[in-house]
């Protein structure tokens, strides 16, 4: 089998959302791709360790694993 083509989609959608959480921490306005709406950074989830990434229609949702 080859798994280049998925290999190859998976590291460009890590690479995308590595630099929107980077423009997140920096500060900068991120919106959404499906509705347009202003991302938001919540470190104070209430797992420990955990972060999320979302828009508040809940469209993005990226869970993040802070060690």
């Amino acid at each position: 089998m080859d798994f280049s083509a998925l290999t190859k989609k998976s590291s460009e959608s890590f690479n995308q959302h590595k630099n929107l959480l980077k423009k997140l921490a920096k500060g900068q306005t991120v919106k959404c791709e499906q509705c347009q709406g202003v991302l938001t950074l919540d470190l104070k989830t209430p797992k420990p360790g955990q972060g999320v990434a979302r828009c508040a229609k809940g469209c993005t949702e990226i869970v993040l694993e802070l060690g």
